[in-house]
């Protein structure tokens, strides 16, 4: 009796799971795109300047959950969210280091600016900062 009403519960669970399963997929056909060209400056722990570099972000505005995702990868932590400006703490990780950003995109004038911190795995490199500062526009 208990395996019966055991598989039970599991068939029935499975059930919900299956029917539910694509609930949350967001629509990313009917999101704005937002392309945020940047130049980002890396800075060692004494200030001196490491390297500068031109780079792009393309994110997805989904408007009626304001949410954002990073192409196709949600981002989690999302501090604000409205008309005015957007403000996120971003993560990225790559086999060498692991940088954490906080990023502030300003929709009234669609300037980008962001402050982060690079944790190498190697400890010669130490801890570094960076700061950037760009443009976005609607490419959609």
């Amino acid at each position: 009796m208990k395996t019966k009403l055991f598989l039970l519960f599991l068939f029935i669970s499975l059930t919900v799971c299956a029917v539910f399963a694509d609930a949350f997929v967001p629509e990313f056909n009917t999101m704005q795109k937002l392309r945020c060209d940047f130049e980002e400056t890396i800075y060692n722990s004494d200030n001196s300047i490491v390297t500068k570099n031109k780079q792009f972000r393309v994110f997805m505005i989904d408007e009626p959950y304001k949410k954002i995702y990073l192409q196709k990868q949600p981002i989690a932590n999302v501090t604000y969210y409205e008309s005015d400006k957007i403000e996120f703490d971003f993560q990225s990780m790559t086999d060498d280091f692991i940088m954490m950003s906080h990023v502030v995109i300003n929709r009234a004038n669609g300037e980008n600016s962001s402050v982060g911190e690079i944790t190498y795995d190697n400890p010669v490199f130490g801890t570094r900062h960076s700061k950037s500062h760009g443009i976005c526009k609607i490419v959609n």
